[in-house]
């Protein structure tokens, strides 16, 4: 009797550990790309929990379904590690987004289409701000410096047409380069101007022939309609960042790196807490908040799989698109123009100082001393120092900080990982501090697809011999990772779907394929470099190389399922990156879209 309840115990257990052991996911039938050197390809992939349990052939994963085992026949999709995309602002995507997208608009029916489209997105009493018309007016999108429109006055849109469209939305958007703003009749209402109201000193505000206002501000006086608007609300907040979530799902993007203020970290938190957080986010504040933070104790790596510090962020200088990037020599388009500092480097003691200054003042340069400092205090606190550098000689500036704290320190060779983030036009004597410094170089590789079409206008063709020059970083040491900077900046719309980034990468071409030989296309990546700078790479630059960005047992499973294989389509015809589509995105196991659902 007890010899046979033995036995039943024995193979009640074993039952139970059999059933214990079954996969929760199977992925069969497919192209799996793991990005694990030691395994690169496999047929099929076993999920259990939020973990891959298993990378193999079909046949040998199919053992480990059990009765509630979900298989998915791939029939031959594309299966990656889930994007890891390293430079995301989520907060003005998920506006842009939700609002109206103006970027592409340089006429009167796109500019009323956009704007009505925002109207059925957001509730009612809801501002549509920002816009930024016309950044694609003097040079067309996908163009490598082909004129878009003849010259002429700039498209410069009417109330007229607006108001009759936007009787529950205030309006207040601009021009891409901030030299003209519009507002429509609820925001002028709501901040007092009428046709009364005299222009302030360095303002003007357009009159048509009759006198009435035709809606379009200059200089001083847009500030009179920028004081009415609101704060975000917490729902509209709430509702931006699913946008961007649905965009990353839709992208294959399972992390995002995010430049973090605390409005949206609060958001953050409770979409998690509803279950509606379908994409990891690495936090980011700001450099100048680092005494902050750091007097709380929380140091690299605080917080979870889902929400976790890793880095601060700063600039050192401006961007190319609003001719501010710093450079040795002057921009060709404008002799007197060198770039200017943006060292975020508010003065000594200035609590909440990115609240109070202007504008003008944010960006005004109060010296190297307090980057440095500030550097100084993110090494204290383990964490991170990831900065902006554009031109030659904001990229000099950094390297110079980053070997004079280094240095300091006794970090050179330690296993840092810090950022120059975007890198994009390097000095020529500059590449090979990348390596000897042991940096990561947090590239945007969508940035030569679109700004191409400026570069050389701007700052020539020597000096472009250094922009986005991905395999000198490269081949000088530099650890290259991959973010899409979406949504852009204010002269450009930068993608979030990694495809785009995959493609400029390999063919250094816009998207209608100019030029034909590819933009100093010494500088491309293979399709395996680029992929592992938008996979494993990013995850190793945060410390999270035991967790994610490889297709391997014991990792996340986070997976992006393509209908193309993008690693055939990078050699045989790389514009099939731009038609690829996403079938399934996998995060923590779950599948969080599926094409046609």
């Amino acid at each position: 009797m007890r010899t046979a309840i033995g036995t039943l115990a024995a193979l009640l257990v074993t039952a139970a550990t059999a059933r214990a052991q079954d996969a929760d996911l199977l992925l069969l039938n497919g192209r799996v790309y793991t990005a694990d050197p030691a395994r690169p390809w496999a047929e099929a992939v076993a999920v259990r929990g939020d973990r891959i349990a298993a990378v193999g052939g079909s046949a040998e994963i199919r053992r480990l379904a059990g009765p509630k085992t979900r298989a998915i026949d791939l029939r031959g999709g594309f299966v990656s590690p889930g994007f890891n995309d390293a430079h995301v602002h989520v907060d003005s995507t998920g506006a842009l987004l939700t609002g109206a997208n103006l970027l592409d608009v340089h006429d009167r029916a796109r500019f009323l289409e956009r704007i009505q489209g925002a109207t059925a997105r957001l509730p009612k009493g809801s501002w549509i701000t920002r816009g930024d018309w016309g950044a694609y007016e003097q040079w067309g999108a996908g163009s490598a410096g082909r004129s878009a429109t003849a010259a002429g006055a700039p498209f410069m849109p009417d109330r007229s047409y607006v108001d009759p469209a936007t009787p529950d939305h205030p309006v207040f958007v601009s021009r891409f380069d901030r030299s003209a703003y519009f507002a429509n009749a609820l925001a002028l209402r709501a901040a007092g101007v009428d046709e009364s109201t005299e222009a302030p000193p360095g303002g003007e505000i357009a009159r048509d022939a009759s006198g009435r206002l035709t809606g379009v501000l200059r200089g001083a006086a847009a500030d009179l309609v920028a004081k009415a608007v609101p704060p975000v609300s917490f729902e509209q907040r709430l509702a931006q960042v699913r946008a961007v979530l649905r965009e990353a799902r839709e992208g294959g993007v399972t992390t995002m790196q995010d430049l973090t203020t605390a409005p949206q970290l609060v958001a953050y938190q409770e979409l998690r807490r509803r279950g509606e957080l379908t994409a990891r986010i690495m936090l980011r504040p700001q450099l100048w908040e680092v005494p902050h933070v750091a007097a709380l104790g929380l140091s690299r790596g605080f917080g979870d799989e889902w929400l976790r510090l890793v880095g601060f962020k700063a600039w050192v200088d401006g961007i190319m698109g609003s001719s501010g990037a710093m450079f040795f020599e002057p921009y060709a388009h404008d002799p007197g123009n060198k770039g200017y500092p943006r060292h975020i480097m508010f003065p000594e003691g200035a609590e909440g100082a990115a609240t109070r200054m202007t504008p003008a003042q944010r960006y005004t340069d109060f010296g190297q001393g307090n980057l440095e400092k500030l550097i100084e205090q993110a090494a204290d606190a383990g964490v991170p120092p990831h900065v902006h550098a554009i031109g030659d000689k904001g990229n000099r500036i950094l390297l110079d900080v980053y070997e004079r704290v280094l240095t300091r320190r006794g970090m050179a060779n330690a296993d840092h990982r810090w950022r120059v983030i975007h890198a994009q036009v390097v000095h020529p004597d500059d590449f090979a501090r990348f390596g000897k410094l042991k940096l990561v170089a947090e590239v945007n590789p969508y940035h030569v697809s679109d700004d191409m079409r400026w570069m050389e206008e701007r700052i020539g063709k020597q000096r472009n011999a250094g922009a986005y020059a991905f395999r000198k970083l490269k081949d000088a040491g530099a650890i290259l990772v991959f973010g899409s900077d979406s949504p852009g900046t204010n002269a450009a719309r930068y993608h979030l779907s990694p495809v785009y980034g995959l493609y400029a990468a390999v063919t250094r071409q816009t998207v209608e394929g100019e030029p034909a030989g590819g933009w100093f296309p010494d500088q491309r990546l293979t399709i395996e470099e680029a992929l592992d700078a938008y996979t494993r790479a990013p995850a190793w630059a945060s410390f999270e190389e035991d967790l994610k960005g490889t297709v391997a047992p014991g990792r996340l499973a986070d997976l992006a399922v393509f209908d193309t294989n993008l690693v055939e389509a990078a050699r045989s015809d790389p514009r099939a990156l731009l038609r690829a589509k996403v079938r399934y995105t996998i995060v923590g196991g779950r599948v969080v879209y599926e094409a046609g659902r």
